[in-house]
């Protein structure tokens, strides 16, 4: 066996070297350019064609072309993350946005809530049921937890939107 393996390379050193590929210089890559730009996809003799122009070997210039469509396909993908990314960032900032939003009809809702309880008039107090919606919540005295029932009294025009409006805009 170790003599099958000496025999194997001594054919190898016998055997005249393979020409290195010759980089391709300016004008060479400048025409694969615009050729791939013009269409990705190579056909044989179109590559036979640019490997007689060029003057290298046709497996160059496909091998040329399976590269450049890799490089494209990342530069694609590297992109579109780039724009995913944007949009995500847009998106999160929309959601900050609309959380203080929340946070700030809430403070109001809260606000208007107060007034209607301590408001001037003692029928408010009877129209308006504050409870929590369940056990834990009744207990906490958050007014995110609060729950507003306008229509216990059996009556959804009794208490007006103008003079909440009113109130709201008194300040009581």
């Amino acid at each position: 066996m170790n003599s099958h393996l000496q025999h194997q390379s001594q054919s190898q050193c016998n055997q005249p070297l393979k020409p290195r590929k010759k980089r391709l210089g300016r004008d060479q890559l400048s025409l694969l350019e615009a050729s791939f730009n013009a269409n990705q996809k190579l056909k044989a003799e179109h590559k036979t064609e640019l490997a007689s122009q060029l003057g290298v070997p046709p497996r160059q210039v496909a091998v040329w072309y399976q590269n450049r469509r890799a490089r494209h396909k990342n530069d694609v993908m590297e992109h579109e993350y780039k724009n995913i990314q944007l949009e995500l960032g847009d998106v999160l900032a929309e959601n900050i946005r609309l959380e203080k939003q929340v946070s700030m009809l809430k403070h109001e809702l809260n606000k208007v809530q107060k007034m209607i309880l301590l408001g001037p008039t003692s029928s408010s107090a009877t129209l308006l049921s504050v409870s929590g919606s369940s056990d834990e919540q009744a207990n906490s005295s958050s007014p995110a937890n609060m729950i507003c029932n306008w229509g216990d009294a059996g009556n959804d025009d009794i208490f007006p939107v103008e003079e909440l409006y009113t109130m709201i805009g008194s300040g009581t």
